[in-house]
């Protein structure tokens, strides 16, 4: 059987340990530290060379290799390096620090490659130990690549001119009233005018919250059917709690505005038959995508990805946290953090607005003063990382107390909500909401 070696540049290694030992002071270190550190080193004695001139870096000590050596003694790793003799035969490799950043970017290039050696012989050995397990194994993988890839070379020079540039157009475009809101509006005026995008925006998440049966799956539906129906902007829809048929029968009751129990019986008329299957034909060509299973968080981030790469989606919705697989054998609250923070990262990472569906407490609604982010289940760590949090609850005792009839004797439930975080805007803002409960449409209900 043929041996392979591990795929790496001795010659570029060693440049860049030169490099750092040709300047007094550590400008040549902090130039490629930015781009490579010592795990990226697959020559052992340059690992430990980059992290003691690392170390000589952070304590403000002279680069030099007579301070090289002696910090490689402090730790007990003279041995291992080789000696002085291995730190001047490297310093001889280059007289001039300007291949130090190409040869970190090479010796980065490589370290990838390994990376991906190793992804590819764990998820064969995993195939091999668990064969049947495609989509765990596949989802592992990719999301190993990913990480991999997700790794850059540093680019420019850290300025905040770039982001003021983008900031100045957007300033000079309202002026000229031709500015155009890159956001998901919910569609609720009263609140979209609480929102500093208008809605939800890019890289943000919003949280929703509340207690069962008002309505949270419905909300979702009416902002993202607004946006993939009415506008054709694509998106990719999480749900955990149905089947890809129930959902699109959700939407379809939604999108016509007609109650499909009056369908199941027989009693719908002609006109609103007609607009359950003219919706029926207006979803089945909106750029409208449902995932219903993943193993967990990782799983969930590679399947996102991978729509957004194919389809590119431009906005999420997450139906709902609680329901994402725990793996391993992490005590729920810390696991459910650590999901609300990758929820967070992912969203950030694509650049698309994400509506993340979680439980509420139930006791928190039958308090006078209503809900509070307190109330949000299991995590604290929710708060943190939303962008958005609104909180809905009945307009009474429970929903049964708070359904209303409308002045045209048409049935909703009374709903209260409170924007309770709103990273960009005021905070603790409460209203009410009608909640066409028969059709899952929402309006605004005055405050």
């Amino acid at each position: 059987m043929e041996t392979r070696t591990q795929p790496y540049s001795r010659e570029a290694e060693d440049v860049v340990i030169a490099s750092c030992l040709l300047g007094t002071d550590a400008s040549i270190y902090d130039q490629v530290s930015q781009i490579i550190d010592s795990s990226d080193f697959c020559v052992y004695a340059n690992q430990i060379l980059f992290d003691c001139i690392g170390k000589l870096a952070m304590a403000g000590s002279e680069i030099s290799e007579i301070e090289l050596l002696e910090q490689v003694r402090k730790d007990g790793m003279e041995e291992d390096v080789g000696g002085l003799s291995t730190i001047y035969a490297i310093q001889d490799i280059t007289e001039t620090p300007i291949s130090a950043v190409p040869a970190a970017k090479r010796v980065l290039a490589y370290s990838k490659l390994r990376k991906l050696l190793r992804a590819s012989r764990l998820a064969t050995e995993e195939a091999y130990a668990s064969p049947g397990e495609y989509d765990g194994i596949a989802a592992k993988l990719e999301a190993s690549i990913q990480a991999i890839s997700d790794v850059k070379d540093s680019e420019g020079d850290g300025s905040i001119s770039h982001a003021t540039a983008l900031l100045k157009e957007d300033f000079e475009s309202m002026l000229a009233g031709t500015y155009v809101i890159e956001s998901l509006p919910t569609g609720i005026d009263q609140i979209d005018l609480q929102l500093d995008a208008g809605g939800i925006g890019k890289g943000e998440v919003m949280v929703l919250s509340a207690p069962t049966s008002c309505g949270k799956t419905q909300f979702a539906l009416n902002v993202v059917l607004r946006a993939a129906v009415t506008k054709g902007v694509a998106g990719l829809y999480f749900s955990f709690e149905m089947p890809a048929k129930q959902l699109a029968k959700r939407m379809t009751q939604t999108t016509s505005a007609c109650n499909l129990k009056q369908l199941r019986e027989g009693v719908m008329s002609a006109d609103k038959q007609k607009r359950v299957f003219e919706s029926l034909e207006r979803l089945s060509k909106s750029p409208i995508f449902t995932e219903h299973y993943v193993r967990g968080i990782n799983e969930l981030r590679a399947k996102a990805r991978t729509y957004k790469r194919k389809h590119d989606i431009q906005w999420l919705v997450v139906d709902y946290l609680q329901l994402i697989p725990i793996s391993g054998n992490a005590k729920k609250h810390d696991a459910i953090a650590q999901i609300s923070h990758e929820i967070k990262l992912m969203a950030m990472e694509l650049d698309i607005p994400v509506i993340l569906l979680a439980q509420v407490n139930r006791e928190g609604a039958k308090r006078e003063s209503g809900l509070s982010l307190h109330d949000l289940k299991d995590s604290g760590d929710i708060e943190n990382d939303a962008d958005i949090i609104l909180l809905m609850w009945p307009d009474g005792v429970d929903v049964d107390d708070a359904r209303r009839f409308d002045v045209d004797n048409t049935p909703y439930v009374s709903l209260k909500y409170n924007i309770a975080k709103n990273r960009e805007g005021e905070r603790d803002v409460k209203g009410k909401l009608k909640f066409l409960n028969q059709t899952g449409r929402f309006q605004g209900g005055g405050v």
